[in-house]
Order: structure tokens, then sequence, then C-alpha cells
């Protein structure tokens, strides 16, 4: 058990990925969000050390996204997102938090946005609007 203030005390283990070697700290207390989740099925593409990949965005939020990809990662923090929001692109930095293999073709990954632009929080923000509406 890791010491936090009695507010943030959460259980943690060490695990080491499958996927790159690295021993990744998992906090088990899986619903410490920030912003609540929208579920999607967004087209997203990615820059990985100068490759250019792509994605579908399974959910997000004003500060994260969870997506879906048919291609392994090398082991590295941050990539750059692209997102198609209505009439343009938006993309900014974020760095990885969690990669999982889902089966032999297909992997997930967990990611945090860093100071995402104004037109992407503003688009998160219609999405949750309408689904609160509907």
């Amino acid at each position: 058990m890791i010491d936090f203030p009695k507010k943030q005390q959460v259980a943690c283990y060490l695990h080491t990925s499958s996927i790159c070697g690295i021993l990744i700290a998992f906090n088990t207390l899986m619903n410490r969000r920030s912003f609540d989740r929208v579920d999607t099925s967004l087209p997203v593409k990615y820059v990985c050390d100068d490759v250019l990949y792509s994605g579908t965005i399974r959910n997000l939020s004003e500060n994260g996204m969870f997506i879906r990809t048919g291609n392994f990662l090398p082991c590295i923090n941050w990539i750059e997102i692209f997102v198609p929001l209505d009439e343009e692109i938006s993309s900014f930095f974020a760095r990885i938090r969690r990669i999982e293999k889902v089966d032999n073709a297909n992997f997930t990954m967990g990611i945090e946005l860093l100071d995402p632009p104004h037109n992407y929080l503003e688009f998160v923000g219609n999405l949750k609007a309408a689904i609160k509406s509907a």
C-alpha cells in the first residue's frame, strides 16, 4: 500500500508489461476520473516515432481518450493526436498512460491529453450536452 492522504488513499500494484517490458504501477481504484467519459467511435490519427498510425477513439473526455488500434506501439511516453472535429482537424500532444494487447491484432491505449485546444474542449462539451438532452 502506498501512503497517500486519507482522501486519496488507493491500493497499487506493480506489473511488468508483456508488450514492452516496462514496470508499471496500476491504480486498482479505476473510477478515479477528473471528467466523465463519452462513448464514441471517432477516427483518430497519431504520430509515434515519426510514423503516422490510425485508430478509433472508443471514449473521450476533456483530458483523456481511450483508443483502439491495430498497430503495436513502441515503448514511448508521448504521441501527437489528430482528431477530426466538425470541419477541421485538431492536433495536440498526449501522454500514453496505458497500453494493452486486446488480441493478436488489436491494442488499446489510455492517453492523457496535454493542454487540449479550445475547439476540442468545446466539441466534448457539445457531445456531453447532446447526450444529457437526449
